[in-house]
């Protein structure tokens, strides 16, 4: 019998390790003890197979760890596992790659169609809104007033005060499929800004709020508040009936590099 140990597995199944747990869990499938090694915990071949088969997922060949481990095994010889298709020759192969081109380019091409669609209907919307409650909103001066105190107010707080008049959503950042990163404003729709940039952290700084879509996750962030806007920034997050916060740093720390990465770190909790 051919065993394998779990690490391997999980990449002949081309899953993530925990994914692999998960599924034996539910299969109730029993593990082996390598012989070698009893802290590693193994599964036949058969047994692989098999959750392949359950999952609809295509097996890999071993890893080079994965042969030596079996080679090194007494319990038998190395089945042959056949798990992968013929490799294409020739023409053949040169068809197939461009036939595959060809359909990975009109499905791009149908991905920034519908992100300009998305985009369009968004500003649309904020226009509707915008001319809407023109009636009850003053025009805002483009300076920075003080308040009845004299202090000059901060451009989170200016925001903060045409909420108070105007329910305005948070500005959305949002990783499109050209690539880019599309930035729209609820007030202004899209903003035209290259992703760090001094214009992208100078943005910032008007902001009391923002959402960010990045490639693998998402979440909301929101300034510190201690009587007044700090410049602190704080990432949040809802799962599973709790929330996630975590610090973000200050505006000149909010590349995009940073943003992502603070995506998948709230991503990992799910």
């Amino acid at each position: 019998m051919t065993l394998f140990p779990l690490i391997d597995c999980s990449k002949m199944l081309t899953i993530d390790p925990k994914t692999l747990r998960s599924w034996l869990l539910q299969a109730k499938m029993p593990l082996h003890p390598h012989p070698t090694d009893a802290r590693v915990k193994c599964l036949s071949l058969e047994q692989v197979s098999h959750m392949a088969a359950i999952y609809g997922r295509v097996l890999a060949f071993p890893t080079n760890r994965a042969r030596s481990l079996v080679e090194a095994s007494p319990l038998g010889e190395l089945e042959e596992p056949i798990l992968c298709p013929p490799l294409l020759q020739g023409s053949d192969l040169i068809k197939k790659l461009t036939h595959l081109e060809t359909q990975v380019a009109t499905l791009q091409e149908q991905l920034v169609h519908l992100t300009r669609e998305l985009v369009d209907e968004r500003q649309r919307g904020t226009e509707r809104s915008l001319h809407a409650s023109q009636a009850l909103l003053q025009p805002i001066a483009e300076q920075v007033k003080p308040d009845g105190k004299g202090r000059r107010l901060h451009p989170a707080e200016q925001r903060a005060e045409q909420r108070a008049h105007f329910l305005v959503l948070p500005s959305l950042i949002e990783y499109g499929a050209a690539g880019t990163y599309v930035v729209i404003s609820s007030q202004e729709g899209e903003l035209h800004l290259i992703a760090d940039s001094p214009e992208w952290f100078e943005w910032f700084r008007t902001l009391s709020s923002f959402r960010f879509v990045g490639k693998s996750g998402h979440f909301g962030a929101c300034r510190g508040y201690a009587r007044r806007p700090l410049r602190t920034w704080y990432a949040h997050r809802t799962l599973h009936q709790h929330e996630y916060r975590h610090y973000l740093g200050l505006s000149e720390h909010l590349t995009v590099a940073h943003l992502e990465q603070m995506a998948d770190r709230l991503q990992s909790y799910v």
